[in-house]
Parts: C-alpha cells; structure tokens; sequence
C-alpha cells in the first residue's frame, strides 16, 4: 500500500473507529501484536486467504507461511518493530484450502494508546497477476485478453522500456487525453513519454514532475537492480480529481526480461479515505466540545480515550487517565472493585445509568452521574465500553435546598411543622413496637416581643437561634427539636419507660433542664454607633408537656395536650413546667 494511504488511514487515530475504516477498505488490511498474533482483520483480508474473522483473531499471522519459513518470518517482523527494519513486498503463501497464493504487502508501524508498537499490514492478492506474469510469453495472444479484462491500465515493457504490448484501458486512457495510439503499436519507448515536451499523458507530465523519484527507479527496474515500486500520483482536471497508484514490476523468470507497468485508479479509495478522515474529525471536535465528560473503556474497563472535559472534571491530565496503570483514578477504590460487576451487566443488556461518588485529584469528592453503553461487534460480542460522565454537584446542591427549604426553618435550621408531623408518627410507631412512653413539649418565650420591639428584628432572630441551641444542648440525639413558628418551639422525647410514672419523672427532668437554660441571661452582639456591642437580655419559657403511649395517642391530640398545658403554664403566671393531666393509658 502507498506509504501516503497508510499515513491518511492512520490520521484516524481513533481505535474505536479503527475496525470501522478497515471494514470499509476495499483492500486487505490487518493489525498485529508484537508477538504476530492478529488484533484486527478486516473481510477483504479474510477473503484473500479463505479464512474467517474467527479463525484469524488471535492466531499468528505465520499461519499463512510454509511451516519452514514461519520462525523467520516473524523475526522480521518484530525486528520491524523494534529496529524499523523494511518489511514488505511479494510473499508465497497458503490458503486454506492449501492452495498457494502470491501477495504483495505493505507495512507500516502503527502506536496504539498503550503506547505499544503493532504493524499495520496492507495486502493485495496479486496471484492472478503473477500467474498471468508467468504466462505471459507462451501465449501473446492470452496475455493481451487477460490484460483487456483488467480496468487498470497496463503495459508490458522490453528491458529497453519499449512497449510491447498495451492493456485496452491503457490504450483508451491515451486516446481520451489526446494521445496517438499509434505510439504504442509503433512500440514507442516507455521512456519517451516523460520528456518535457511531452503534453499526450497526464500522468506522465506528473510522473515528469516527480522524475527524481519514478524516472530513477524504473531505469533500476529495467537495469535489473531493482524488482519493484509503486508511487501514488493525483491526475486533477477543472472537472474532476483523480488519484492513481502506479506500479512497476519486473516479471521474474522472463528472458529476455519484461517488465510490466501499471496505473491503477484510485479514487473511489481515496474519497473515501478523505470522507472517512473529515468524519473522524468531526467526531473528535464534536466530542472535545462536549461539556460533559467522556470516556471510551476496552472490554477490560481500561480507558483508551478521553475528552477534556472529563480531564478538567477529574483534574487528571489525559495522559494520566490513558495510562497502563491508571484504572479509574477518579472513582474511589470500593467503586474501582465494582466496575468489573458494572460491565458485566452492560454486556447482559442491563440499564447502564448510575449515580457515583467520584474523586478529583486534588482528594475532594463530587456526585456525578454516569451513562454506560456497549459497542459489539457484528456477532453482538463487546469490544468497547463508552460512558459518559455529568458532574451533579449543582443540582444535588439544589435539591439539599429544595429539601432543606421544605422540611427546615430556614432561620434556626431546626425542622419546621412538616418534618415535624413526621417526626410525631415516626415516635408513636417506634412506641408501638417497644410500649415506651413518649412526650412532647410545646414551648413559648415569655419575653420575646419586648426584644423585638425594641431592637428590632434582625436582635430577635439571633436570640431564637440562641435559644434553637440550647435546647439541641438539653436532649438526645434520638430527640426533636423544631421550630412551631414565631417564638414557639417544639420538643419531642422519644423511648422514656413503659411505666407512665417513671417516664413523667424522665421527661420532668429533662423539661427542667430546658426551662433552666433558656431563662439563662443572654448576651446578644449588636451594632452601637458602628461599633460592635453586647446587649443582656433575661427570657424565660413556659412548658407545656403531653405523656402519651402510642396505642392509645394521635398526633392532633397529642399537639392539643401541650398546646393546653403550655397556655395553663402562661396562665399560672409563665416560666412554668405544666403537664395535661387527663391522659387515657
């Protein structure tokens, strides 16, 4: 193959798409490992030698070699790996069936991701043509009529360069761009051709161009120093551009020698090698553009690339993320445990959505949701995994204040009514399940108005978020304290005794302590002519306290016992401790 057409191949440089340009080549192609096993081979190459896909992935290419030449063969192949040693030309080698065919290949070194070096192999099977080489002078007449069937156009030349004999795509070639035909019958030199004044080829007033490469090494074909060489040529018209490859091989076994020239057109190959290389572009700028981070993984789950964004998400460099031992730096080692376990439902047909914990470089931890979906070949096997990654830390940060604003005094961070409703069923199931007592403690400051009215709002909410305090300070951790509203707060004691005495005497205790650390003086920082200041402000409270059991108890009247045993407080003259006194048990 043309070193230029394995150069644009190459610039795919997406081993996602790989498999997908070189099903499309109309021609052999095939990767291998160092060790000579075939990574990837496309169909046209498995028709050459006979084989299927299957029976080639991850055999030797030296299956297709005479046992006796296979150790040697690979040598070279591996020291064109390492040393970048030449390594192509014709090959005899085996079919299935056992026929013996004639190739010719070109190679070229190919870096995957993992940074390791695999040869790209381009092969034509050229057995007709070596066939037909050989037949060549013991039938004149044949030759001519195999050459017409060929679309390339061809010519068999003397080792002088005269034309001996011109395919009938050559000969129309000529005449469709000017050229007498009468040369070639005339057996006009080769050679003659690529002088300046020469205006009847295209090709040759291009190949002219490039005397100091063509013109060279066909003088060392002809000379017998040199077997064979091709070079790629375009041939661009106002109408139209064309690319061509030409061919010069010496025709082995023939005396006197014959060489033959041929040019075949290429640009169907070449538009849609270009074709193929705007699309990969496009797709790579498409996904370098998404703000979202993505990741296309092997079957093993390793990483073999990566957009920006998913570097700038993570803070990892992209070398580092593609790197042989890089894993999942961004997930935590539990996560790194399970990615196998996730794969393995992917390949199964299983949702591939999920919401992780990942990690930044720099340690710090961001929610993020992941979309996992599986690439599989044309037998339905995975060959890839590709997940793309959004960071959610905005609208997990929204919905912690969507909950926050719904369930939570905004002021005190205490939890508001609606949480507190489900705080009261949660203590009345817990008491059905254990018959302990429970209670519930409505509180009122008794002088919070006068501190309001007198310095004003901003003094008062500070004093509530003193007193939101205090009273987490006086309870449990299975306890409640929420904000009822305005200056009144309530209380919920959970698991007390299943004797209704014993647990008034608890819930008394722990009331008394709330009662004695609100009407504790406070110190409240203001602003005095710009200044910073303290004001002294004495509030105390009264407590109305409901007991109930859960089997006979709701959470309406449970809230109207305090309720009333609050106000009664108020009325015997506040700063009080009062309990409902008509409780059924």
């Amino acid at each position: 193959m043309p070193k230029n057409a394995v150069r644009d191949l190459l610039l795919s440089n997406s081993l996602l798409s790989f498999d997908e340009i070189m099903q499309l080549s109309p021609v052999g192609m095939a990767l291998l490992n160092f060790d000579g096993t075939y990574e990837s081979v496309n169909d046209a190459y498995c028709n050459i030698y006979g084989y299927t896909k299957k029976e080639m992935l991850g055999k030797s290419f030296t299956m297709v070699f005479q046992e006796n030449l296979r150790a040697t063969i690979l040598e070279l192949h591996q020291r064109f790996l390492t040393a970048g040693a030449a390594l192509g030309g014709e090959w005899d080698v085996v079919s299935r069936d056992g026929s013996i065919l004639h190739v010719l290949s070109e190679s070229a070194l190919v870096t995957g991701t993992d940074n390791k070096a695999r040869r790209l192999v381009y092969l034509i099977d050229i057995t007709a043509r070596k066939n037909m080489e050989r037949e060549l002078e013991a039938s004149h007449l044949f030759a001519h009529s195999i050459l017409d069937g060929l679309t390339a156009q061809v010519c068999v030349l003397d080792e002088k360069g005269a034309i001996l004999l011109a395919n009938r795509a050559w000969i129309n070639f000529l005449i469709a761009h000017g050229g007498d035909p009468e040369r070639v019958i005339k057996q006009t030199n080769y050679l003659d051709l690529y002088n300046e004044n020469t205006k009847s080829m295209p090709f040759a007033q291009k190949l002219h161009q490039d005397k100091s490469f063509f013109y060279q090494h066909l003088l060392n074909v002809l000379a017998g120093n040199q077997d064979y060489f091709e070079v790629e040529y375009p041939v661009h018209s106002a109408d139209a551009h064309r690319w061509f490859i030409a061919r010069v091989a010496r025709i082995q076994g023939t005396n006197p020698a014959r060489i033959i020239v041929s040019h075949d057109d290429v640009t169907a190959l070449k538009l849609m090698q270009e074709e193929l290389h705007e699309s990969l572009i496009f797709t790579r700028k498409l996904i370098n553009s998404m703000q979202d981070g993505f990741t296309v993984l092997d079957r093993n789950g390793k990483a073999i690339e990566v957009n920006p964004a998913l570097c700038r998400m993570t803070g990892f460099r992209d070398s580092e993320l593609l790197s042989e031992n890089a894993c999942f730096p961004y997930w935590t080692e539990e996560k790194n445990e399970r990615i196998s376990t996730l794969l393995e439902r992917l390949q199964r047909g299983a949702e591939g959505e999920i919401e992780v914990t990942l990690i930044r470089k720099n340690g710090n931890f961001f929610p993020a949701n992941m979309t996992l979906s599986c690439v599989r070949d044309d037998n339905g096997q995975p060959i890839n995994y590709i997940a793309t990654i959004k960071d959610i830390t905005e609208r997990k940060r929204m919905e912690t204040d969507v909950h926050r604003l719904a369930f939570y005094d905004p002021l005190t961070s205490l939890p508001n009514r609606r949480l507190l409703h489900d705080r009261i069923e949660q203590s009345i199931a817990t008491g059905k399940r254990s018959g302990n007592h429970a209670a519930l403690l409505m509180i009122d400051l008794d002088s919070f108005k006068p501190l309001n009215d007198n310095f004003g709002h901003d003094v008062g909410d500070l004093l509530l978020i003193e007193v939101a305090n205090r009273l987490k300070s006086c309870v449990r951790e299975i306890d409640t304290v929420a904000r009822f509203g305005g200056d009144e707060f309530v209380v919920i004691i959970s698991e007390l005794h299943p004797e209704k005495s014993y647990a008034k005497n608890l819930v008394n205790v722990i009331a008394e302590k709330i009662r004695m650390a609100l009407s504790t003086p406070y110190l409240i920082p203001i602003q005095y002519d710009g200044r910073p200041d303290y004001i002294e402000h004495r509030c105390s409270a009264s407590i109305g306290v409901a007991l109930y059991q859960a089997l006979n108890s709701n959470e309406s009247q449970i809230m109207k016992w305090a309720d009333q045993a609050m106000y009664q407080a108020k009325e015997d003259g506040r700063n009080l401790i009062r309990f409902y006194n008509d409780i059924g048990n």
